[in-house]
C-alpha cells in the first residue's frame, strides 16, 4: 500500500471534513451569487411566485419568510441527527455563506422585515419539523435509531431544486409565459424565442455539480458494501461472525447516539454458546451440520464524523457446500436442486465483497488448506471485492512472540505483516491466491487462547468471562 493510501485510510474522515467545509463554505459563496442574479432575470420562477399574491394573497415576501422557515425547521433536525451532526453544522456554514454572497448583491435579508413576518418564518419553521419527522423527538426510542432522513432528503431535493434552477434560468433566456401585475395574472402567448447564455456556463455548472455531488453524500446513511463470508469445513466462519460481532458491540460503547445492533437470532445463539463456555467446555460451538443454515447478520455504524450504517450479513453454512459453489454460480437458480446451496449461490452474486477465510490451523497442521474452491468462484463472480481474512492465528502470535519479542495485539501492524509473508511464503495456493486478488491483504484475526489439561486451546477470559479477541478491531474499520 501507498504512503498516500495508507494516509487516506487512517485519516480519510478529517481529509473529508476539510473538503466537505471547502466546498460548502468556498464554493456557496460564488454560486449563490449567480443564483441571485439568475433570480433577478428570472423568466418562469419569479413570475410564478409575484402571481401569488393576486392570486392567493402571498406576497413575495411573505412567501419568502415561509421557505426561509421551512429550511430551517429541516436544516436544525439535520443538526440534531447524531449521524449528520457535522454535515448539519457545515451546512449551516455554506448557508451563511449563501445569504452573505446575496446579501453582496441586494438580495434576501434587506428584502424581509422578519419583525412583521415572524408568524410565517415560525409557520414554515414548525411545518419543516413536522414533515422532517420532528415528532421523533418526543418518541422512548428502543430498538430504532434517531435518525431524521426524511428531514435530510427533503434539505436535498429543496436546495438542488434551487441550484438545478437557478441555473437553468440563469443561462437560458425563455419567452415571457405570465405576466403579474398587484392585482391581476396574465398568460402571455407564448413566443418561440430561447436563447442561451454561454459565458461561464462550465464554471457555474462544475459548482454546482459539486455541491449537489456533496450535498447527495450528507444525506446518505447505508453504505452500499454488502459482505459474505466463505470457508471450508471447520475454519472458524462461526467465531469469526461472533468475533466481528463483539468487535461492533465494543464499538457501540461510548457513542452518544447510535444504530442498534439488531443481531439475528441465530447470530445471538452463537455469542449465548460461546458466553456460557468455560475453560473446561472449551469453545462450546458444534460445526455446522450439513442440512443446517444459519442466518447471521447484525448493524454497525462505521466513522465518528461522518458515521454510517453497514449492515454485515453473512450466512453459516457447512463448509462441504464450497467445492459445489462455483458450479451452482454457473446454474440458473431453477436448476440447482439443492434449497442450501441455492441460497448460498444467491447470497454471492448478490454480494459486494466476499471474505475468504484461510484456516491458520490447517497450515500449521501441515493439512489441506482446502481453498482451491475459492479460484473457480472468484472466476464466475466477478467484479467483486476480496477480504483474505487468516482465522485462528493465535497459533501465529505465538512464534511472532518467540521469533521477534513482540506482542501481536500490541504490534499488530507488525504481526499482520508477519502473516502474511509466512503464508505466502510457504503455501503456494495462498501466495497464488494473493496473486489472483490483486496482491490482496491478508487479515489476521484471532480469539487469545491457552492450552487445558487435555492440550487442547480454550478461550482466554478477562475477569469477567468474556473472550478476548484481537484483529476484530482493526478488520472491522477495513470493512467501514
Amino acid at each position: 500500500m501507498t504512503a498516500i493510501g495508507e494516509f487516506l485510510e487512517e485519516n480519510g474522515e478529517k481529509v473529508f471534513l476539510v473538503v466537505y467545509f471547502a466546498v460548502m463554505v468556498i464554493v456557496a459563496g460564488p454560486l449563490f451569487v449567480s443564483l441571485g442574479e439568475a433570480w433577478q432575470a428570472s423568466d418562469i420562477v419569479r413570475p410564478a411566485i409575484l402571481a401569488l399574491n393576486p392570486l392567493l394573497g402571498v406576497t413575495l415576501e411573505q412567501f419568502s419568510a415561509l421557505m426561509f422557515g421551512l429550511y430551517l425547521g429541516l436544516l436544525i433536525l439535520v443538526t440534531l441527527d447524531p449521524k449528520k451532526r457535522v454535515q448539519g453544522i457545515l451546512l449551516c456554514l455554506g448557508t451563511v455563506s449563501a445569504l452573505v454572497a446575496l446579501l453582496s448583491i441586494g438580495l434576501f435579508i434587506p428584502n424581509i422585515d422578519f419583525g412583521a413576518n415572524i408568524v410565517w418564518v415560525l409557520g414554515g419553521f414548525v411545518g419543516g419539523g413536522l414533515v422532517g419527522g420532528g415528532p421523533k423527538l418526543l418518541e422512548v426510542r428502543t430498538a430504532s435509531a434517531l435518525e431524521f432522513r426524511r428531514s435530510a432528503t427533503l434539505l436535498f431535493y429543496l436546495i438542488s431544486m434551487i441550484v438545478v434552477g437557478g441555473l437553468i434560468e440563469y443561462h437560458v433566456n425563455f419567452p415571457q409565459i405570465l405576466q403579474v401585475s398587484a392585482e391581476t395574472v396574465r398568460i402571455v402567448p407564448p413566443s418561440p424565442n430561447v436563447s442561451v447564455e454561454w459565458a461561464g456556463v462550465g464554471v457555474n455548472t462544475l459548482m454546482a455539480a459539486v455541491f449537489v455531488v456533496t450535498l447527495r453524500r450528507f444525506v446518505t446513511y447505508d453504505a452500499e458494501e454488502n459482505f459474505f463470508v466463505l470457508g471450508p469445513q471447520g475454519s472458524g466462519k462461526s467465531l469469526f461472525l461472533v468475533g466481528k460481532y463483539l468487535a461492533a458491540l465494543d464499538d457501540a460503547v461510548g457513542r452518544e447516539a447510535d444504530t442498534p445492533l439488531n443481531p439475528s437470532s441465530d447470530l445471538m445463539e452463537l455469542v449465548g454458546s460461546l458466553d456460557a463456555a468455560s475453560k473446561d467446555t472449551g469453545w462450546k460451538l458444534d460445526a455446522t451440520g450439513q442440512t443446517d443454515v444459519e442466518d447471521l447478520n447484525f448493524n454497525f455504524v462505521d466513522g465518528r464524523v461522518f458515521p454510517k450504517n453497514i449492515e454485515l450479513s453473512s450466512l453459516d453454512y457447512a463448509g462441504e457446500y464450497l467445492e459445489r459453489l462455483p458450479n451452482a454460480l454457473m446454474s440458473p437458480d431453477d436448476e440447482i436442486d439443492n434449497s442450501t446451496l441455492r441460497l448460498l449461490a444467491q447470497r454471492v452474486r448478490d454480494a459486494n465483497t466476499l471474505i475468504l477465510i484461510i484456516d491458520v490451523e490447517r497450515y500449521h497442521n501441515n493439512e489441506p488448506l482446502e481453498i482451491e474452491p475459492y479460484f473457480d468462484i472468484l472466476d464466475v463472480a466477478s467484479n467483486k471485492d476480496v477480504l483474505l481474512v487468516a482465522t485462528k492465528c493465535d497459533i501465529l502470535a505465538e512464534e511472532f512472540r518467540d521469533k521477534q519479542a513482540l506482542e501481536a495485539h500490541q504490534y499488530f501492524d507488525e504481526f499482520q505483516d508477519f502473516v502474511s509473508e509466512t503464508l505466502i511464503e510457504n503455501n503456494q495456493t495462498v501466495r497464488t491466491l494473493v496473486q489472483d486478488t490483486s496482491g490482496s491483504d491478508i487479515y489476521p484475526v484471532y480469539y487469545q487462547t491457552t492450552t487445558d489439561e487435555n492440550g487442547e486451546r480454550v478461550p482466554m477470559r478477562d475477569r469477567n468471562g468474556n473472550v478476548m479477541t484481537v484483529g476484530f478491531d482493526e478488520l472491522l474499520e477495513k470493512m467501514g
